[in-house]
Protein backbone atom coordinates (compact mmCIF):
# COMPACT_ATOMS: atom_id res chain seq x y z
CA UNK A 1 0.00 0.00 0.00
CA UNK A 2 0.92 3.45 -0.65
CA UNK A 3 0.39 7.08 0.80
CA UNK A 4 0.83 10.76 0.09
CA UNK A 5 2.87 10.78 3.20
CA UNK A 6 6.11 9.89 2.09
CA UNK A 7 7.74 8.73 5.61
CA UNK A 8 5.20 6.30 5.44
CA UNK A 9 6.79 4.78 1.89
CA UNK A 10 9.42 1.76 2.41
CA UNK A 11 12.68 2.43 1.53
CA UNK A 12 13.10 -0.34 -0.38
CA UNK A 13 14.38 -1.37 -4.18
CA UNK A 14 11.42 -3.36 -4.29
CA UNK A 15 9.18 -0.55 -4.08
CA UNK A 16 10.86 1.64 -6.30
CA UNK A 17 10.69 4.74 -4.25
CA UNK A 18 9.07 6.99 -6.75
CA UNK A 19 9.73 10.40 -5.91
CA UNK A 20 10.89 9.74 -9.84
CA UNK A 21 14.81 10.63 -9.70
CA UNK A 22 14.89 10.69 -5.90
CA UNK A 23 18.45 9.59 -4.30
CA UNK A 24 17.57 6.53 -3.15
CA UNK A 25 17.26 5.15 -6.48
CA UNK A 26 20.48 7.18 -7.82
CA UNK A 27 22.70 4.36 -7.04
CA UNK A 28 20.99 1.75 -8.67
CA UNK A 29 19.31 3.78 -11.60
CA UNK A 30 22.54 5.84 -12.92
CA UNK A 31 25.59 4.01 -11.06
CA UNK A 32 27.84 6.93 -12.57
CA UNK A 33 25.24 10.64 -12.78
CA UNK A 34 25.00 12.77 -9.82
CA UNK A 35 21.70 13.17 -9.45
CA UNK A 36 21.44 16.30 -6.82
CA UNK A 37 19.26 18.16 -8.61
CA UNK A 38 19.70 17.00 -11.94
CA UNK A 39 22.70 15.02 -13.80
CA UNK A 40 26.13 15.46 -13.82
CA UNK A 41 26.67 18.21 -16.77
CA UNK A 42 30.06 16.80 -17.29
CA UNK A 43 28.53 12.89 -18.09
CA UNK A 44 25.46 13.47 -20.02
CA UNK A 45 27.36 16.37 -22.09
CA UNK A 46 24.28 18.88 -21.83
CA UNK A 47 24.72 21.83 -23.75
CA UNK A 48 21.88 22.55 -26.31
CA UNK A 49 23.08 20.65 -29.15
CA UNK A 50 20.69 21.52 -31.96
CA UNK A 51 17.98 20.68 -34.74
CA UNK A 52 20.00 17.83 -37.11
CA UNK A 53 19.69 14.97 -34.39
CA UNK A 54 23.24 15.69 -33.51
CA UNK A 55 23.93 14.25 -29.97
CA UNK A 56 26.60 14.33 -27.05
CA UNK A 57 28.49 11.35 -27.38
CA UNK A 58 28.46 10.24 -24.12
CA UNK A 59 24.57 10.59 -23.42
CA UNK A 60 23.76 7.50 -21.43
CA UNK A 61 22.30 4.73 -23.81
CA UNK A 62 18.86 3.60 -22.96
CA UNK A 63 19.79 0.37 -23.69
CA UNK A 64 22.12 0.39 -20.55
CA UNK A 65 19.76 1.58 -18.03
CA UNK A 66 18.26 -1.24 -15.47
CA UNK A 67 15.07 -2.65 -16.73
CA UNK A 68 12.97 -2.37 -13.58
CA UNK A 69 8.91 -2.99 -14.43
CA UNK A 70 5.35 4.08 -17.76
CA UNK A 71 4.02 0.55 -17.02
CA UNK A 72 0.99 -1.12 -18.64
CA UNK A 73 1.35 1.13 -21.50
CA UNK A 74 2.91 1.86 -25.11
CA UNK A 75 5.87 3.48 -26.87
CA UNK A 76 4.72 6.61 -28.81
CA UNK A 77 4.64 7.00 -32.81
CA UNK A 78 6.87 9.38 -33.96
CA UNK A 79 5.54 13.08 -33.43
CA UNK A 80 3.19 11.69 -30.93
CA UNK A 81 2.38 13.85 -27.59
CA UNK A 82 5.21 15.82 -29.00
CA UNK A 83 5.28 18.42 -25.73
CA UNK A 84 6.11 15.91 -23.46
CA UNK A 85 10.08 16.32 -23.47
CA UNK A 86 13.18 14.52 -21.10
CA UNK A 87 15.44 16.46 -18.72
CA UNK A 88 19.11 14.92 -18.27
CA UNK A 89 18.24 10.96 -18.98
CA UNK A 90 16.73 11.50 -15.20
CA UNK A 91 13.45 13.07 -15.69
CA UNK A 92 10.47 13.95 -17.83
CA UNK A 93 8.21 17.59 -18.76
CA UNK A 94 6.64 19.62 -20.37
CA UNK A 95 6.62 22.39 -22.89
CA UNK A 96 3.55 24.46 -21.71
CA UNK A 97 4.72 27.45 -23.85
CA UNK A 98 7.22 28.16 -26.66
CA UNK A 99 9.80 29.41 -24.21
CA UNK A 100 8.76 27.09 -20.98
CA UNK A 101 8.94 23.92 -19.05
CA UNK A 102 7.11 22.47 -16.48
CA UNK A 103 8.84 19.73 -14.61
CA UNK A 104 8.97 18.30 -10.60
CA UNK A 105 10.93 20.33 -8.16
CA UNK A 106 12.58 17.06 -6.89
CA UNK A 107 13.98 16.84 -10.40
CA UNK A 108 16.73 19.66 -9.28
CA UNK A 109 17.87 22.35 -11.62
CA UNK A 110 21.12 21.71 -13.27
CA UNK A 111 19.37 21.09 -16.96
CA UNK A 112 21.48 22.84 -19.43
CA UNK A 113 19.35 21.61 -22.29
CA UNK A 114 15.64 19.35 -23.11
CA UNK A 115 15.19 16.93 -25.19
CA UNK A 116 12.52 16.81 -27.79
CA UNK A 117 11.85 13.98 -29.40
CA UNK A 118 10.91 9.87 -29.06
CA UNK A 119 14.31 8.93 -27.26
CA UNK A 120 17.19 10.47 -24.97
CA UNK A 121 19.55 8.52 -27.50
CA UNK A 122 19.11 10.90 -30.02
CA UNK A 123 17.70 10.19 -33.75
CA UNK A 124 14.66 12.53 -34.53
CA UNK A 125 14.08 15.21 -32.62
CA UNK A 126 16.40 18.13 -31.00
CA UNK A 127 17.73 19.69 -27.78
CA UNK A 128 16.90 23.00 -26.75
CA UNK A 129 19.19 24.98 -24.45
CA UNK A 130 18.00 26.43 -21.00
CA UNK A 131 18.18 30.29 -19.75
CA UNK A 132 17.70 29.17 -16.11
CA UNK A 133 15.52 26.22 -14.06
CA UNK A 134 14.42 26.85 -10.98
CA UNK A 135 12.25 24.58 -8.15
CA UNK A 136 9.14 26.10 -6.18
CA UNK A 137 10.48 27.03 -2.54
CA UNK A 138 9.95 24.52 -0.27
CA UNK A 139 8.58 22.41 -3.17
CA UNK A 140 8.60 18.58 -3.23
CA UNK A 141 6.32 15.26 -3.22
CA UNK A 142 3.59 14.91 -0.64
CA UNK A 143 2.31 18.37 -0.65
CA UNK A 144 0.88 18.91 -3.91
CA UNK A 145 3.36 20.97 -5.03
CA UNK A 146 6.15 19.65 -6.49
CA UNK A 147 6.71 22.46 -9.41
CA UNK A 148 9.52 23.16 -11.13
CA UNK A 149 10.22 24.99 -14.60
CA UNK A 150 12.85 25.90 -17.01
CA UNK A 151 13.11 28.94 -18.89
CA UNK A 152 14.08 28.23 -22.96
CA UNK A 153 16.91 30.13 -24.53
CA UNK A 154 15.72 29.01 -27.93
CA UNK A 155 11.66 29.74 -28.40
CA UNK A 156 10.17 26.35 -29.50
CA UNK A 157 7.94 28.27 -32.22
CA UNK A 158 6.57 25.36 -34.49
CA UNK A 159 5.32 22.68 -31.98
CA UNK A 160 1.59 22.66 -31.19
CA UNK A 161 0.98 23.70 -27.49
CA UNK A 162 -1.56 21.71 -25.25
CA UNK A 163 -2.84 24.22 -22.80
CA UNK A 164 -2.30 24.13 -19.30
CA UNK A 165 -6.51 23.28 -17.76
CA UNK A 166 -7.16 26.35 -16.11
CA UNK A 167 -10.27 28.32 -14.39
CA UNK A 168 -13.69 26.13 -15.02
CA UNK A 169 -11.46 23.52 -16.84
CA UNK A 170 -10.31 22.16 -13.81
CA UNK A 171 -13.58 21.11 -12.45
CA UNK A 172 -12.68 18.22 -14.77
CA UNK A 173 -10.07 16.74 -12.79
CA UNK A 174 -11.85 14.63 -10.77
CA UNK A 175 -12.74 10.98 -9.80
CA UNK A 176 -13.53 8.44 -12.60
CA UNK A 177 -12.45 11.61 -15.23
CA UNK A 178 -9.90 9.48 -18.16
CA UNK A 179 -6.09 10.59 -18.10
CA UNK A 180 -2.96 9.68 -19.88
CA UNK A 181 0.61 10.11 -18.69
CA UNK A 182 3.93 10.59 -20.90
CA UNK A 183 7.14 9.99 -19.82
CA UNK A 184 10.59 8.77 -20.88
CA UNK A 185 11.32 6.41 -17.72
CA UNK A 186 11.23 2.98 -17.14
CA UNK A 187 8.91 0.49 -18.24
CA UNK A 188 7.66 -2.98 -18.26
CA UNK A 189 8.14 -3.61 -22.39
CA UNK A 190 11.33 -2.26 -22.79
CA UNK A 191 14.10 -0.03 -22.02
CA UNK A 192 14.59 3.19 -20.29
CA UNK A 193 14.87 6.43 -22.29
CA UNK A 194 11.73 5.58 -24.92
CA UNK A 195 8.72 8.23 -24.62
CA UNK A 196 5.53 6.12 -23.52
CA UNK A 197 2.21 6.69 -22.96
CA UNK A 198 -0.69 4.80 -20.65
CA UNK A 199 -4.03 5.32 -20.17
CA UNK A 200 -6.25 5.38 -16.94
CA UNK A 201 -8.34 7.74 -14.75
CA UNK A 202 -8.50 9.73 -11.57
CA UNK A 203 -9.07 7.76 -8.38
CA UNK A 204 -8.77 10.35 -5.75
CA UNK A 205 -7.38 13.92 -5.01
CA UNK A 206 -5.99 14.11 -1.69
CA UNK A 207 -6.39 17.39 0.91
CA UNK A 208 -3.01 18.40 -0.29
CA UNK A 209 -4.76 18.65 -3.77
CA UNK A 210 -2.47 15.77 -5.21
CA UNK A 211 -4.27 13.62 -7.78
CA UNK A 212 -3.59 10.12 -7.40
CA UNK A 213 -4.13 8.19 -10.65
CA UNK A 214 -3.61 4.60 -12.14
CA UNK A 215 -3.38 1.49 -10.06
CA UNK A 216 -3.61 -2.31 -11.54
CA UNK A 217 -0.55 -2.50 -13.64
CA UNK A 218 -1.14 1.29 -15.24
CA UNK A 219 1.28 3.41 -14.00
CA UNK A 220 4.40 5.92 -14.40
CA UNK A 221 7.78 5.00 -13.27
CA UNK A 222 11.77 6.46 -12.47
CA UNK A 223 12.08 8.51 -14.89
CA UNK A 224 9.07 9.94 -15.62
CA UNK A 225 9.26 12.51 -12.88
CA UNK A 226 7.97 15.80 -13.62
CA UNK A 227 6.07 14.31 -16.54
CA UNK A 228 2.61 15.18 -17.79
CA UNK A 229 -0.92 13.77 -17.79
CA UNK A 230 -3.49 15.16 -20.26
CA UNK A 231 -6.55 14.86 -20.26
CA UNK A 232 -9.46 15.48 -22.90
CA UNK A 233 -11.91 18.58 -22.03
CA UNK A 234 -15.97 18.29 -23.67
CA UNK A 235 -14.77 20.46 -26.48
CA UNK A 236 -12.50 17.55 -27.90
CA UNK A 237 -9.64 19.32 -27.79
CA UNK A 238 -7.16 18.12 -24.37
CA UNK A 239 -5.86 19.82 -21.76
CA UNK A 240 -2.44 19.08 -19.43
CA UNK A 241 -2.59 19.48 -15.80
CA UNK A 242 -0.54 17.28 -13.98
CA UNK A 243 3.22 16.85 -12.76
CA UNK A 244 4.23 13.65 -12.28
CA UNK A 245 5.57 13.15 -8.48
CA UNK A 246 5.39 9.74 -6.61
CA UNK A 247 4.00 6.95 -5.75
CA UNK A 248 5.23 2.94 -4.26
CA UNK A 249 5.71 0.05 -6.82
CA UNK A 250 5.68 0.93 -10.17
CA UNK A 251 2.25 -0.57 -11.76
CA UNK A 252 0.34 0.49 -8.01
CA UNK A 253 -0.59 4.12 -9.32
CA UNK A 254 0.86 7.59 -8.23
CA UNK A 255 0.70 10.94 -7.10
CA UNK A 256 0.58 14.04 -9.34
CA UNK A 257 0.69 17.80 -8.61
CA UNK A 258 -1.97 20.27 -10.68
CA UNK A 259 0.29 22.47 -12.97
CA UNK A 260 -2.48 25.44 -12.14
CA UNK A 261 -2.66 25.62 -8.38
CA UNK A 262 1.47 26.85 -9.04
CA UNK A 263 0.47 29.34 -12.01
CA UNK A 264 1.51 32.66 -10.42
CA UNK A 265 4.44 31.23 -9.10
CA UNK A 266 5.44 29.68 -12.75
CA UNK A 267 3.94 33.00 -14.86
CA UNK A 268 6.23 35.43 -12.59
CA UNK A 269 9.23 33.03 -11.87
CA UNK A 270 9.69 33.08 -16.32
CA UNK A 271 8.25 36.43 -17.03
CA UNK A 272 5.79 34.46 -19.56
CA UNK A 273 1.82 34.50 -19.76
CA UNK A 274 0.93 30.54 -19.52
CA UNK A 275 -2.58 31.19 -19.83
CA UNK A 276 -4.26 32.22 -22.82
CA UNK A 277 -7.59 31.94 -21.89
CA UNK A 278 -7.48 33.33 -18.78
CA UNK A 279 -5.35 35.05 -15.56
CA UNK A 280 -3.35 33.19 -13.39
CA UNK A 281 -6.21 32.91 -10.49
CA UNK A 282 -8.24 31.30 -13.41
CA UNK A 283 -10.71 34.36 -14.48
CA UNK A 284 -11.89 33.76 -17.73
CA UNK A 285 -9.99 36.55 -20.15
CA UNK A 286 -9.33 35.06 -23.69
CA UNK A 287 -7.05 36.26 -25.89
CA UNK A 288 -6.40 35.90 -29.87
CA UNK A 289 -4.10 33.10 -28.63
CA UNK A 290 -7.12 30.96 -26.87
CA UNK A 291 -7.77 28.61 -29.46
CA UNK A 292 -6.22 26.78 -32.49
CA UNK A 293 -5.75 24.17 -29.54
CA UNK A 294 -4.59 20.32 -30.29
CA UNK A 295 -7.66 17.68 -30.89
CA UNK A 296 -5.51 14.56 -31.31
CA UNK A 297 -2.11 15.11 -29.69
CA UNK A 298 -1.50 12.00 -29.53
CA UNK A 299 -1.62 11.01 -33.36
CA UNK A 300 1.40 12.27 -34.90
CA UNK A 301 1.35 14.41 -37.37
CA UNK A 302 4.27 15.67 -39.70
CA UNK A 303 7.80 15.08 -38.64
CA UNK A 304 10.43 17.03 -36.20
CA UNK A 305 11.30 19.34 -39.25
CA UNK A 306 8.26 21.03 -38.76
CA UNK A 307 7.67 20.43 -35.43
CA UNK A 308 5.02 17.32 -35.31
CA UNK A 309 2.67 20.43 -37.09
CA UNK A 310 -0.27 19.37 -39.28
CA UNK A 311 -2.68 18.17 -36.56
CA UNK A 312 -6.43 19.16 -36.21
CA UNK A 313 -6.70 22.25 -34.16
CA UNK A 314 -10.11 23.70 -32.37
CA UNK A 315 -10.84 26.92 -33.08
CA UNK A 316 -11.58 29.60 -30.57
CA UNK A 317 -12.18 28.37 -27.05
CA UNK A 318 -15.13 29.05 -25.48
CA UNK A 319 -14.58 26.67 -22.54
CA UNK A 320 -15.51 29.06 -19.62
CA UNK A 321 -16.83 32.16 -21.31
CA UNK A 322 -17.34 33.65 -24.83
CA UNK A 323 -14.68 33.00 -27.40
CA UNK A 324 -12.25 35.87 -28.07
CA UNK A 325 -13.59 37.66 -31.29
CA UNK A 326 -17.08 38.96 -30.25
CA UNK A 327 -19.52 35.70 -30.22
CA UNK A 328 -21.11 36.06 -33.35
CA UNK A 329 -22.76 39.92 -32.77
CA UNK A 330 -22.19 41.34 -35.92
CA UNK A 331 -18.62 42.91 -37.16
CA UNK A 332 -16.78 44.98 -34.47
CA UNK A 333 -14.94 48.00 -36.20
CA UNK A 334 -12.30 47.54 -33.48
CA UNK A 335 -9.26 46.02 -34.66
CA UNK A 336 -8.15 42.91 -32.37
CA UNK A 337 -4.90 44.26 -31.78
CA UNK A 338 -2.29 47.17 -32.38
CA UNK A 339 -0.07 45.75 -34.76
CA UNK A 340 -2.82 43.74 -37.15
CA UNK A 341 -3.29 44.47 -40.51
CA UNK A 342 -6.91 44.17 -41.00
CA UNK A 343 -9.01 42.92 -44.55
CA UNK A 344 -12.58 42.90 -45.43
CA UNK A 345 -14.94 40.96 -47.06
CA UNK A 346 -18.53 39.50 -48.64
CA UNK A 347 -19.81 35.99 -48.66
CA UNK A 348 -22.87 35.99 -50.37
CA UNK A 349 -23.82 32.54 -49.16
CA UNK A 350 -23.53 29.48 -48.01
CA UNK A 351 -20.38 26.80 -49.66
CA UNK A 352 -18.59 30.68 -51.05
CA UNK A 353 -15.40 31.16 -49.83
CA UNK A 354 -12.25 34.24 -50.18
CA UNK A 355 -8.96 34.03 -50.28
CA UNK A 356 -7.15 36.73 -47.78
CA UNK A 357 -4.80 38.52 -48.12
CA UNK A 358 -6.89 39.90 -51.27
CA UNK A 359 -7.40 36.77 -53.05
CA UNK A 360 -3.34 35.89 -52.97
CA UNK A 361 -1.10 34.04 -50.27
CA UNK A 362 2.04 36.49 -48.42
CA UNK A 363 5.51 35.09 -47.51
CA UNK A 364 6.79 34.69 -44.06
CA UNK A 365 10.56 34.60 -43.98
CA UNK A 366 11.17 33.16 -40.27
CA UNK A 367 9.31 30.76 -37.42
CA UNK A 368 6.26 32.95 -35.50
CA UNK A 369 2.89 32.46 -35.05
CA UNK A 370 0.37 33.76 -37.58
CA UNK A 371 -2.89 34.90 -35.68
CA UNK A 372 -5.93 35.18 -37.77
CA UNK A 373 -8.87 36.60 -36.25
CA UNK A 374 -12.29 36.45 -38.04
CA UNK A 375 -15.45 38.89 -36.86
CA UNK A 376 -18.42 37.77 -38.94
CA UNK A 377 -21.93 38.90 -39.38
CA UNK A 378 -24.47 37.90 -36.86
CA UNK A 379 -26.48 34.68 -37.47
CA UNK A 380 -24.10 33.30 -39.75
CA UNK A 381 -21.74 30.47 -39.90
CA UNK A 382 -18.02 31.10 -41.11
CA UNK A 383 -15.00 29.02 -41.05
CA UNK A 384 -11.67 29.88 -41.54
CA UNK A 385 -8.49 27.98 -42.43
CA UNK A 386 -4.90 28.36 -43.07
CA UNK A 387 -3.06 26.84 -45.41
CA UNK A 388 0.91 26.31 -46.64
CA UNK A 389 2.51 25.81 -49.86
CA UNK A 390 3.93 22.10 -49.42
CA UNK A 391 5.58 19.48 -51.52
CA UNK A 392 4.01 21.58 -54.60
CA UNK A 393 0.51 21.36 -53.39
CA UNK A 394 -1.72 23.61 -50.72
CA UNK A 395 -2.33 22.08 -47.49
CA UNK A 396 -4.45 23.26 -44.84
CA UNK A 397 -2.45 23.43 -41.72
CA UNK A 398 -5.02 25.09 -39.17
CA UNK A 399 -8.58 25.05 -39.25
CA UNK A 400 -11.48 26.86 -36.99
CA UNK A 401 -14.79 25.64 -37.67
CA UNK A 402 -17.20 26.03 -34.99
CA UNK A 403 -20.74 27.20 -35.33
CA UNK A 404 -19.94 30.95 -35.02
CA UNK A 405 -19.39 33.63 -37.43
CA UNK A 406 -16.20 34.55 -35.50
CA UNK A 407 -13.33 32.26 -35.86
CA UNK A 408 -9.61 32.96 -34.00
CA UNK A 409 -6.28 30.47 -35.41
CA UNK A 410 -3.22 30.72 -34.10
CA UNK A 411 -0.43 28.88 -35.65
CA UNK A 412 3.25 28.62 -35.00
CA UNK A 413 4.67 28.28 -38.54
CA UNK A 414 8.23 28.34 -40.34
CA UNK A 415 9.47 30.24 -43.17
CA UNK A 416 6.91 29.61 -46.51
CA UNK A 417 4.03 30.71 -48.10
CA UNK A 418 0.75 31.20 -46.88
CA UNK A 419 -2.73 32.04 -47.44
CA UNK A 420 -6.10 32.30 -45.41
CA UNK A 421 -9.63 31.12 -46.46
CA UNK A 422 -12.77 32.77 -45.21
CA UNK A 423 -15.61 30.35 -46.47
CA UNK A 424 -19.53 30.29 -45.57
CA UNK A 425 -21.30 26.96 -43.58
CA UNK A 426 -24.15 28.81 -43.11
CA UNK A 427 -25.54 32.16 -43.94
CA UNK A 428 -23.88 35.93 -45.17
CA UNK A 429 -22.75 39.32 -44.92
CA UNK A 430 -19.60 41.08 -44.40
CA UNK A 431 -16.66 39.94 -42.49
CA UNK A 432 -13.07 41.62 -41.18
CA UNK A 433 -10.37 39.06 -40.92
CA UNK A 434 -7.34 40.43 -38.59
CA UNK A 435 -3.93 39.11 -39.73
CA UNK A 436 -0.91 39.44 -36.88
CA UNK A 437 2.09 37.62 -38.85
CA UNK A 438 5.56 36.59 -38.32
CA UNK A 439 7.76 39.92 -39.82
Amino acid sequence: MRTNDLSELPNTASRSDRAYGSSTRATLLFATLLLAGGCAEEELGRGGVGWQGEQPDDLPDPEDAPESRIYGGATVGSCGWPTTVELGGACTGTLVHPEVVIYAAHCGTDYDSVRLGESINGGAGRWVPTSFCKTYPGGGPGNGNDFAVCKLAQAVTDVPIVPIAMGCETAEIAPGKPVTMVGFGEADNGPYGIKRWVASSISSISAQHEVFTGGGGKDTCQGDSGGPVFMQIADGSWRVFGITSYGGACGGGGYYSQMHRGMSWFESTTGVDLTPCTDAAGNWQPTAACGSFPMSPAAGYGTWANGCSGGPLSGASASCGAAFGGGGQGVDPTPTCETCTSVTGTLSGKGKRNIEPGGTWYQSTGSGHHVGTLDGPTGADFDLSLYKWKNGAWSVVASATTGSADETITYQGTAGYYAWAVSSYAGSGDYRLDLDLPK
